[in-house]
């Protein structure tokens, strides 16, 4: 407590240096909380599909799909979502319309566009129900649409952008739809989701897709049921792995994705995405530093004398230490304090401009914000080990002959 004291009162008697110091810190540190709030939604983002992916075999159609502007992967026709249903081990088959809400882009890194995304919800709850995966909860309203209606289920994050609630209509491209739900948030990819029975979705997907029309229209097609993807859910006692295993064998020019895969393909992406993000905020608080660094050996040549005299009146080196890391540390204190401030306050204007174009990008939490309190402390006390160790190894006699 003492050497706390002690650094304290070396702040005030030297704001200016102190304050420019810690100002550094706190650019460091806001720079640390910015790009650490946009890793944290990006993490929400990803951890929201590995848990829909890897409750589920998704199996989509060979190709890009560039035609008709899918999400993933082309198209699965009827007999291949039929013959899926025939492989054994398989246990329930769910298609799947997922479609972008317009021809728009994604105006922004980091988010999902707006989709459409039809299938039979109440299969999919009840499969996630059974592996004991919670489904999302409803803010207002009902969870399910009726099938073969006109009604959705909206994201939170899309009914705030389309300004819809219960009750309210929307229109998707072109057709009209009533609100009967809106999700509560889940700062992942079901918020920018309009949900719709899978009938619907397919009939309005090809309504809006002109040469799809054609190709289904056509005699003698047989596509469908159409799907853009499917969710495939395996027996209680099967292996998801070998099940995945036997639709590759069995079904040619088809994309498997078991939940093992699915889930290492998410990690993968998002550790590398993670360490480019967050490694940016660490080179700018180690920068600040540095700073710490300078200023406290600035402060020992300039106190060489008085920390002779307390070598002299007993003062052993531990406390000389003890003492000036107090200082370098309070210096951290006050820099990741303004700039937790600072970073929190510009993530939340950033946000709510980025919320007008389509959602949030930056999501600060608790854990970030402990991180970004403690690691700048951190940081700055052990870049005043050095200069406190070269203080504190100054002889007494040599110390006090400093005027």
């Amino acid at each position: 407590m003492r050497a706390l004291t002690h650094a304290l009162g070396e702040f005030r008697r030297r704001k200016v240096r102190s304050a420019l110091t810690a100002g550094g810190i706190a650019i460091g540190a806001a720079a640390l909380v910015l790009l650490g709030a946009l890793s944290e939604k990006v993490s929400r983002l990803v951890a929201g599909g590995r848990d829909f992916e890897t409750g589920q075999i998704t199996v989509s159609g060979a190709g890009t799909g560039a035609v008709t502007g899918m999400t993933r992967g082309g198209l699965l026709a009827g007999d291949q979502l039929a013959a899926l249903g025939a492989v054994p081990g398989v246990s329930v088959v769910a298609p799947i319309v997922m479609f972008p809400l317009s021809d728009i882009p994604a105006s922004l890194p980091f988010t999902l566009a707006p989709l459409v995304f039809g299938t039979d919800l109440e299969a999919l709850a009840r499969n996630r129900e059974h592996r004991d995966m919670a489904p999302p909860r409803v803010r207002a309203g009902r969870l399910f649409p009726d099938p073969g209606t006109d009604q959705v289920v909206l994201g939170n994050q899309i009914a705030r952008v389309l300004h819809a609630d219960v009750g309210a209509t929307i229109v998707v491209r072109g057709r009209e739809f009533r609100v009967v739900g809106v999700l509560e948030t889940t700062f992942t990819g079901p918020d920018s989701f309009v949900f719709m029975p899978f009938a619907t979705a397919q009939r309005l997907l090809i309504d809006s897709e002109p040469l799809l029309r054609r190709m289904v229209m056509a005699p003698g097609a047989g596509l469908l049921p159409i799907a853009t993807a499917a969710a495939v859910f395996w027996g209680p006692t099967e292996d998801p792995e070998i099940v995945a295993r036997r639709i590759r064998e069995r079904l040619s020019n088809l994309s498997v994705v078991s939940p093992a895969e699915a889930t290492a393909q998410l990690d993968r992406a998002l550790a590398v995405l993670n360490s480019l993000i967050l490694g940016s905020g660490l080179v700018a608080l180690i920068v600040a530093a540095l700073a710490v660094t300078n200023t406290m050996f600035t402060t020992v040549v300039e106190r060489r004398r008085h920390i002779g005299l307390l070598r002299v009146v007993g003062a052993t080196r531990r406390q000389v230490v003890g003492g000036l890391v107090s200082e370098a540390a309070v210096l951290g204190l006050f820099g990741s304090f303004l700039g937790l401030l600072a970073g929190a306050a510009a993530a939340a204007m950033l946000n709510l401009a980025t919320e007008r174009l389509g959602a949030p990008v930056f999501l600060l939490t608790a854990r970030l914000a402990t991180v970004a309190l403690a690691l700048p402390v951190a940081l700055a006390a052990l870049a005043g080990v050095w200069p406190a160790w070269r203080a504190a190894r100054l002889a007494p006699t040599d110390a006090v002959r400093y005027v």
